[in-house]
C-alpha cells in the first residue's frame, strides 16, 4: 500500500529467490537494538527462499567477523553465497537484490563501441548515459569504451557489444568486426537514432534480416497524451512474445525520437528475427526525415501508416554446424536509455531486459525494484493561504475560543 511498496519484494527479486539453487547468507551488522527494523525488508528474503539464511551480527560483540567482512559502519548488509561475498550498497530491496545479483553471477563485462559521437558514459546530462552505466554496474556489468576504428577487433572478455547512438557511420572494417563476433556467438545491442544516415550500419543490420527505415515515428494514439508525451514520442503499450517484454504486459515504455524496422520474412539460414514493440494503429512514419524538417503530416504514397516496429531481436547460428549463437537486439533509439527517458514508466526494465536476454541472464528479466523516491507535497498560492489560516490561526482560535465559552459558562 505504500508508493513504491517498500515492505513487499518486487517480481525480479522474487523470482531469484524462487530460482535459486545454493545458499546464501545475508549478514546485517548492526547495533542490537537496531535488529528489529532490519527484518522489515531482510525477513522477507528469507520468507522467499529456504536457500536464503539471514543473521544478525553486532560488530561490537563480533569483531573478528566484522573484521573478516571489512564492516566499517553500523548498518552494513554484506550478501555472501559461496566464496563470494558483496556489501550492499543501502538496506532497501534495490540494493540488497543487486548485491544478490553481482554474487551469483560474477562479473560481466558491456563493450561500448566509441570515436563515432556516441551517448557518454559519464555525462550527467539529459542525453548523457551516466545513469544506464550505474544500472549496469549494479548488475555487475563493467563497462569499457572499445576504439574499434583503431583496431577492429572485439576483445574476448566483452560479453556484449553496445553502440549507443552513433552520429556518423562506421567503417567497413568495424561492421566487419562486429558480424564476425556475432556469428561466433557474441552479443550486440545497437540503438540507431532516427535522422542520422548510416549506410554501412543499416547494410550490417539487413544482413541480420532486418530492414532500417531511414524515418521518424509518429505516434498519435490517445492514450499517450496521459503521460503527457508528444506524438514524436511512440508510447508503446504493444508488445510481443519475446522474454525480454512478456512481464512488461499493462505497462508502457517511451521511444523517443525513434526510426522504425522490418523483419524480413524471408528469413535468410540460421537467421531468425522478431519485432517486440509495436506501435499503435495511430502511427505513422516520415520517411527521410532529418532534424531540419519543421512540419511533420503524413504523406498519402511515401509514408507507412502503422502499427510500426521500433524494437527488434533476433538470433543467428554459427556456420559449418557450430552451436554457438549469436543474439542481437536492434532499437530504433538510444534516447530510451538516455538520463532524461531511464527512468520513465518502464524504460529501465526494458532495456535491462534487453542486456539479460543478451547475456543469456533470463532469470532476471522482470520488473525491477523501486528506487526509493522522496515525497513531496506541492501546493499554489491559494492553498497555501489556506493551510495557514486554517492550521497554523484557525485551530488555535477555535481552541481559545472554546475555552472562553467553558470558562463562561462555569462562572
Amino acid at each position: 500500500m505504500t508508493p513504491n511498496k517498500k515492505y513487499s519484494l518486487s517480481d525480479q527479486t522474487r523470482k531469484i529467490l524462487r530460482d535459486l539453487n545454493r545458499d546464501v547468507t545475508f549478514y546485517a551488522f548492526d547495533r542490537e537494538r537496531n535488529f528489529a527494523e532490519r527484518r522489515d525488508v531482510l525477513g522477507m528474503y528469507a520468507t522467499a527462499s529456504n536457500h536464503v539464511k539471514v543473521k544478525y551480527i553486532d560488530p561490537d560483540r563480533q569483531p573478528a567477523l566484522a573484521k573478516e567482512y571489512s564492516v566499517r559502519s553500523y548498518g552494513t548488509v554484506i550478501v555472501a553465497a559461496g566464496d563470494r561475498h558483496m556489501e550492499a550498497q543501502g538496506d532497501g530491496e534495490e540494493g540488497l537484490t543487486n548485491a544478490l545479483v553481482r554474487v551469483l553471477k560474477g562479473q560481466r563485462t558491456a563493450c561500448f563501441v566509441g570515436s563515432h559521437g556516441q551517448r557518454n558514459l559519464d555525462s550527467s546530462e539529459r542525453d548523457g548515459y551516466d545513469r544506464f552505466k550505474k544500472q549496469l554496474g549494479d548488475e555487475n556489468f563493467q563497462t569499457q569504451v572499445i576504439p574499434l576504428m583503431q583496431k577492429p577487433e572485439i576483445p574476448s572478455d566483452c560479453t556484449m557489444v553496445v553502440i549507443a547512438g552513433p552520429q556518423d557511420d562506421f567503417l567497413p572494417p568495424e561492421t566487419d568486426a562486429i558480424d564476425k563476433y556475432l556469428r561466433g556467438g557474441g552479443r550486440v545491442l545497437a540503438m540507431l537514432d532516427a535522422g542520422v544516415e548510416l549506410p554501412n550500419l543499416t547494410k550490417l543490420v539487413s544482413d541480420w534480416g532486418v530492414t532500417v527505415r531511414n524515418d521518424l515515428v509518429i505516434d498519435e494514439n490517445p492514450v499517450a497524451q496521459i503521460f503527457g508525451t508528444e506524438p514524436y514520442m511512440p508510447l508503446i503499450v504493444k508488445y510481443g512474445t519475446s522474454p525480454i517484454v512478456q512481464p512488461l504486459n499493462g505497462r508502457a515504455t517511451l521511444f523517443p525520437l525513434s526510426r522504425s524496422f522490418e523483419v524480413s520474412k524471408d528469413s535468410k539460414p540460421g537467421v531468425t528475427g522478431d519485432s517486440i514493440c509495436d506501435t499503435s494503429a495511430d502511427s505513422y512514419d516520415v520517411t527521410d526525415w532529418t532534424p531540419k524538417i519543421k512540419e511533420i503530416q503524413f504523406r498519402p504514397g511515401k509514408d507507412l501508416k502503422g502499427p510500426l516496429s521500433v524494437a527488434v531481436t533476433g538470433t543467428i547460428s554459427g556456420a559449418g554446424g557450430d552451436k554457438k549463437e549469436g543474439r542481437f537486439v536492434v532499437l530504433g533509439t538510444s534516447l530510451i536509455a538516455a538520463n532524461s527517458f531511464l527512468n520513465f514508466q518502464s524504460d529501465r526494465d526494458f532495456v535491462m531486459n534487453s542486456v539479460d536476454w543478451l547475456s543469456a541472464d533470463e532469470d532476471l528479466i522482470s520488473i525491477r525494484p523501486t528506487p526509493p523516491e522522496a515525497q513531496h507535497l506541492t501546493m499554489n498560492e491559494e492553498q497555501m493561504r489556506r493551510l495557514f489560516i486554517m492550521g497554523v490561526l484557525g485551530i488555535p482560535i477555535i481552541i481559545i475560543t472554546l475555552g472562553v465559552l467553558v470558562w463562561w459558562q462555569r462562572r
